[in-house]
């Protein structure tokens, strides 16, 4: 019979040999049915405990657990009724894990101080003979939500935290997430986030905290609507318990070793996007969770600890960055946005804040209101102005300074409205922002600027001919006329000279061009000229004062002569003392050969669209003629010249 083998094997002289041989018997007892199952299983496991050794109790557990995994009187098995019910079957692998962690935390006392290192990374090894427990625990047919969420779980969570090891705890609280479903997380959250409040204070809850929240989201995301619904408010039941877990990182760890908030931050980071995922329409959930890393940071500062670790700060940027890519703008208008970026150093914010320019150009998003541009600017202030904090060397990697400056002009073609007076008004406030950010910054700000204006002059033009078409109810008429976007482009120009003398000598001429262009589409005489005389007034003021390499005039001669040649509107007196003063300017050049050339060309503005005067083309190429054949004496080489 069973029972008399099952006595003989406890005659065994050694104890090791007798307890593997009980369980090997007690499998083959179990299966006989000849005794009920449960009495076998609680026998054999108080006989167990006979070895307390860590290491040989441990695979011992090990070897009891996979001899009679499938002995057990679970739901539905041949041995449920008189051997039994889940019940039981939960008990034997409960005891057997609660027996097998205390002999896995106690391997660290066994032996030198010397080899607690060794003993360590021994331990690590041997976590899975402890883990397998839980997932018979999981694998359980009877193991159910209501028997998980009112039975099982809480003797599972009041072992683990009652077992005062970091180890153990992490390694636990970790598998615990990874073995049973989803739905039964969902089922048991403010369980499992109470007992995370209990844990050591030594215990790195971020990787237990991400994985619980990745594994939810992907459940929730792809799960019914109602079930969803069912699974009730996740955010505030997190949020409640988070606060508690997260300021444990303000305490200094056993070792006395100064805290790091970057896990913590990291764990909000990961709730952020378990939030957007799962929330995506509730913005104000967003706002919560950056009040919450504002105030963790807050206590942090006042600890006097020290300032953020690397770690720390690059966990804040990313807090930042998710919603600023899902929601871009509405970002500016939440209450704690700005607050948690004051806690950066300069080079972050500045990142931060290329972030979010990039984000508004990549997706193409509008600037479509004057607080939106002025909130953007208020945060983006790092990359327009100089600040308090920015490093005395900013803008010394001319490249790199370059390349974000130019990232911040593409703002100024988001401006998108339909009335034009709102237009100029965000371009007005835009060039003030950029007014403050010095002449290394205006090289690159004023000229995107001058352009959004000058895109406002069709614009004007349209709404006034639809104005004229349907009368003053349907279309009303424009606050800012055409004469102050040109009064406009005038003052930001002016503001370019000193910075860049090239760059806005070709301005002046642009504007000089599209004052001809409305002269000649209102064809009323007179409106425009003036400012069209004006501009090209200015442009030569530069010319004559400002430009004074030899070849830089000669491209300025150039650029004046072609703009002359395309203007048509522009008064005779006005036009021939403009074309008599390059022409003399172009006589004036250093080098005779770059003298001919510009001369030669000047000779095009005495008969074009809008002058006919041969007599001073004439007097134009015999300038030419004599200093070509003064040149070619002297340079044979420069025979060309004559072409």
């Amino acid at each position: 019979k069973m029972i008399d083998l099952y006595e003989s094997v406890q005659h065994a002289g050694n104890i090791l040999p007798r307890l593997y041989l009980l369980a090997t018997v007690a499998a083959a007892y179990i299966k006989s049915l000849e005794a009920p199952a449960k009495e076998i299983l609680k026998d054999v496991n108080e006989l167990c405990k006979g070895v307390q050794h860590p290491l040989r109790g441990l695979f011992l557990r090990y070897y009891l657990s996979q001899m009679l995994k499938d002995k057990l009187p679970d739901t539905g098995s041949g041995f449920e009724g008189e051997g039994g019910d889940i019940n039981d079957a939960f008990d034997f692998i409960f005891t057997n894990f609660n027996e097998s962690n205390r002999l896995w935390v106690r391997i660290q006392n066994q032996g030198p101080a010397r080899e607690k290192d060794r003993r360590e990374r021994e331990r690590h090894d041997l976590r899975v003979l402890v883990g397998a427990n839980l997932v018979r625990l999981s694998q359980l047919d009877g193991m159910t939500m209501d028997f998980y969420a009112e039975s099982a779980l809480p003797r599972i969570l009041d072992h683990i935290v009652s077992v005062k090891d970091t180890l153990s705890q992490q390694y636990l609280l970790e598998s615990m997430i990874q073995v049973f479903p989803d739905e039964f997380h969902i089922r048991t959250l403010e369980q499992m986030l109470s007992a995370y409040a209990r844990a050591l204070p030594s215990v790195d809850m971020k990787p237990i905290m991400v994985t619980l929240m990745n594994r939810l989201a992907n459940y929730l995301s792809e799960a019914d609507p109602e079930k969803v619904q069912q699974a009730g408010d996740i955010f505030s039941l997190f949020r409640t318990h988070l606060q508690g877990i997260l300021e444990r990182a303000l305490q200094p760890g056993n070792s006395g070793a100064t805290p790091d908030i970057a896990p913590a931050l990291e764990v909000l980071a990961a709730f952020m996007q378990f939030t957007v995922t799962l929330y995506p329409d509730q913005v104000h959930y967003v706002d919560i969770i950056l009040g919450s890393a504002a105030e963790l940071l807050q206590k942090f500062k006042a600890t006097g600890l020290g300032s953020l670790s690397n770690k720390a700060v690059e966990e804040v940027g990313e807090l930042l960055a998710g919603p600023m890519k899902t929601l871009g703008l509405g970002v500016l208008k939440m209450e704690h946005f700005a607050s948690l970026v004051s806690f950066l150093d300069f080079e972050t914010r500045k990142q931060v804040a290329l972030s979010m320019v990039t984000a508004i150009v990549e997706e193409d998003r509008p600037l479509s209101s004057v607080e939106d541009a002025k909130a953007l600017f208020s945060f983006i202030s790092p990359l327009v102005k100089d600040e308090e904090d920015t490093p005395p060397d900013e803008g010394k990697d001319k490249a790199r300074f370059a390349e974000e400056q130019q990232k911040v002009c593409k703002l100024v073609h988001q401006i998108r409205h339909e009335d034009t007076d709102v237009e100029y008004q965000i371009l007005t406030e835009m060039r003030g922002s950029f007014g403050q950010g010095g002449p290394h910054r205006l090289i690159f700000s004023l000229q995107p600027i001058f352009f959004g204006a000058l895109g406002l002059v069709p614009k004007i033009q349209a709404r006034e001919k639809r104005r004229a078409e349907e009368g003053d109810e349907v279309v009303p008429p424009p606050n800012i006329s055409l004469k102050k976007v040109f009064q406009f482009l005038h003052r930001t120009n002016t503001a370019l000279m000193q910075s860049s003398p090239d760059m806005a000598l070709q301005l002046w001429l642009i504007a000089a061009t599209s004052a001809d262009q409305v002269e000649q589409a209102t064809g009323q005489q007179g409106n425009f000229e003036p400012i069209c005389y004006e501009f090209l007034t200015q442009a030569l003021v530069l010319f004559e004062e400002e430009i004074s390499d030899s070849s830089k005039q000669y491209k300025g001669i150039h650029a004046i002569v072609g703009t002359l040649c395309r203007i048509v509107a522009l008064d005779l007196e006005n036009f021939d003392t403009v074309a008599q003063k390059i022409t003399r300017h172009a006589a004036k050049l250093l080098k005779k050969p770059m003298q001919c050339r510009a001369v030669s060309a000047c000779s095009q503005l005495f008969w074009c669209d809008a002058r006919r005067d041969g007599k001073r083309v004439r007097e134009c190429l015999e300038r030419c003629v004599k200093t070509c054949e003064a040149v070619v004496q002297s340079d044979p080489a420069q025979t060309g010249l004559w072409v």
